[in-house]
């Protein structure tokens, strides 16, 4: 019998991509947003200049690409061959040098090799089990060096909750439209979401994600156990301070020196 992929082997493909970056409702592909977010990762992790930078997670490459046409050494790991496809192509066209890595995110490379890692836009929690996820921040203290530091921004769970919709519908691309069911476990912590995809065409496709939302008490003690301090933390990308109102948890860790 062949192996049933996980949900994150098959979701980030072009559906996904056209959905969230080209013909959604979250407008990700700004340039002017994509900008002030690599702004804002670089004013608050300070790497030195030509500093070796970790994209853990990285998608189609729109923060990788920008944090390479600043003068920092890019590596970009991402699982899904049609992202890291995309992300090459943004490259070329932009004229920087990226290493593009296609790994799961479990496998984060070197020891001792980056000044910051950033993992973004909820790219953690994937696993069905916490000890896979704390398998990922080990990983990310391990390949930091001494002094470096690690940025993650997820959905700010508290927030969530107050707000919970178990449905939803939004234009979809090209003028067909996404339905979204969604059921929070709240005995396990993970939001459940099934997509309908209804394309111009007819042909309807379904897509389904499960993702751990941890609070933050949760997500420090792990960065903790992996050996990382928790030195700042922000709601959203203006700076703003994080509250249960706030819409994201960016936190910011520090590997000892």
């Amino acid at each position: 019998m062949a192996r049933r992929k996980p949900w994150y082997e098959a979701l980030f493909e072009r559906d996904y991509y056209d959905y969230f970056y080209v013909g959604g409702p979250r407008g990700l592909l700004t340039e002017e947003r994509s900008g002030a977010q690599v702004d804002f990762l670089v004013e608050a992790l300070e790497p030195p200049e030509g500093g070796r930078v970790l994209d853990l997670c990285c998608g189609h490459g729109r923060h990788a690409v920008r944090l390479a046409e600043r003068g920092y050494r890019v590596t970009g790991l991402d699982l899904s061959a049609y992202h890291l496809q995309l992300a090459r192509k943004a490259a070329r066209e932009r004229g920087v040098e990226v290493e593009w890595v296609r790994a799961d995110m479990r496998e984060v490379p070197g020891r001792n090799r980056f000044d910051a890692v950033v993992n973004l836009f909820t790219a953690f929690g994937y696993f069905d089990e916490e000890q896979e996820d704390q398998r990922v921040l080990n990983g990310v203290a391990r390949a930091l060096k001494p002094g470096g530091r690690f940025l993650i921004d997820l959905m700010n769970r508290d927030s969530l909750m107050r707000r919970f919709q178990e449905s939803g519908c939004s234009q979809g691309p090209e003028g067909g439209y996404v339905a979204e069911i969604r059921d929070f476990d709240i005995h396990r912590g993970r939001i459940n979401v099934d997509m309908l995809y209804f394309p111009k065409d007819g042909k309807t496709k379904r897509h389904w994600h499960s993702i751990r939302l941890y609070t933050y008490t949760e997500l420090a003690t792990m960065l903790t156990k992996a050996g990382l301090t928790v030195v700042r933390t922000w709601g959203n990308y203006d700076g703003s301070g994080f509250s249960r109102q706030s819409p994201r948890m960016i936190v910011m860790a520090e590997k000892s020196r």
